[in-house]
């Protein structure tokens, strides 16, 4: 078995326990979590190199160290994993009442 998928596994023993430490049962469940973890492993599924491969999970392994000591805080746990969204996406323009209020301004 491949660091990376040992550590999956490690990731997802440790699910249930960070559900509960960042009360994030009132947002995800822990099937979705899983899954927009399981995405964060996949964008990097081109990588063959196995020393970048060992950083990556030392690091991925650091952040689990920190989110396990609540050294990050809930808003960071959220914006990371729960609502995986791209930050700089635009928007679309506004529509019927605030279309207008905008333009009379």
């Amino acid at each position: 078995m491949s660091a990376s998928k040992g550590f999956y596994r490690t990731v997802c023993r440790y699910l249930p326990t960070l559900m509960e430490m960042y009360k994030l049962d009132e947002l995800t469940t822990i099937r979705t979590l899983q899954h927009n973890i399981k995405q964060k492993f996949y964008e990097n599924k081109t990588v063959k190199d196995p020393n970048r491969i060992n950083v990556m999970v030392h690091k991925a392994d650091e952040e689990l160290r920190l989110l396990l000591r609540m050294h990050k805080q809930r808003h960071h746990v959220i914006t990371k994993y729960v609502v995986m969204h791209d930050p700089f996406a635009t928007k679309a323009p506004p529509s019927g009442f605030l279309a207008q209020f905008y333009a009379s301004n």
